[in-house]
Order: structure tokens, then C-alpha cells, then sequence
């Protein structure tokens, strides 16, 4: 396996995640190359495994913005399931660690990365993972008003 067959994207992915993939690879690829990160099969396997988290993300949560542009007036309360709310938080935190996962081997590997996004991303995974569980969105104002 090397960052190529990731680029190429899978059978499942729709055009456009397809393109997001491809990008996200040539950024991850610039960055290995500007630090000497050599790309072993092994890390490529864990830049696959971000890229996949992180279209699961997006789809779970593209589901809550089909959801709110049906128009449909809902009730007070959560915008989404609780088993909704419970699956984004669930890929976020796969997400948050995979990413995890690609600067420890670059660190072990003796070429630090040094980008510290899984600790960045963290307290944003634990506060939406709060909000989806317990509060909805605020009601958006009429423009025609």
C-alpha cells in the first residue's frame, strides 16, 4: 500500500469525496516531504485510515444539514437522535486519534510531524459531542421579517 492507492479513493466514494481524498493526500505527502518522513506501507495504511474517518464524519454529519434544509417544522429539542449525536462523537474521537496515530509513528520513526492537531482537535470533539447530546441549535431569524 502507498499514499497512491489512497488518492485513487475507493468503489463507495462518491465523485467529490473522491476529489477531497486526492487533495488531502497531496497535503498529507507535502508535509511528509517537507519534514523527511519516509512513507512506509504502515503509514501510508494510517493516512488511509484518517482520510476514511474523516469522510465518515462528513457523511454523518451532512445527514444533520439534510435533515435541517427539509424545512419541516421539528419540535423543541435535539436537532438529531441521540444515536446520531452518539455516532458523530464516536467518528470524531476515531478521527481525533487516528490522527493521533500518524504522529506517533512519525515521531517514533525520528521525523516529528510536529503538527499537534489531535490535541487541537479534542476539546472541539468533546464540546460538539455536548452539544448534539443536549441542546439543539438556536432558532434562526426570518430575513423577510
Amino acid at each position: 500500500m502507498n499514499l497512491g492507492d489512497t488518492a485513487r479513493g475507493a468503489p463507495w466514494m462518491t465523485p467529490e469525496e473522491r476529489r477531497h481524498t486526492r487533495k488531502f493526500v497531496a497535503a498529507v505527502n507535502r508535509l511528509f516531504q517537507k519534514r523527511g518522513v519516509e512513507v512506509t506501507p504502515f503509514l501510508a495504511l494510517r493516512v488511509t485510515d484518517v482520510a476514511v474517518h474523516h469522510l465518515l464524519v462528513r457523511r454523518l454529519e451532512n445527514t444533520l444539514a439534510l435533515d435541517s434544509a427539509a424545512g419541516e417544522a421539528t419540535p423543541p429539542g435535539p436537532v438529531c437522535s441521540p444515536a446520531l449525536a452518539d455516532q458523530i462523537g464516536k467518528a470524531r474521537e476515531r478521527l481525533r486519534k487516528a490522527v493521533r496515530e500518524i504522529e506517533d509513528a512519525c515521531a517514533r520513526a525520528g521525523r516529528p510531524v510536529d503538527i499537534g492537531i489531535a490535541d487541537r482537535v479534542l476539546p472541539i470533539v468533546r464540546q460538539t459531542a455536548d452539544l448534539l447530546h443536549h441542546t439543539a441549535l438556536p432558532a434562526q431569524e426570518d430575513p423577510e421579517e
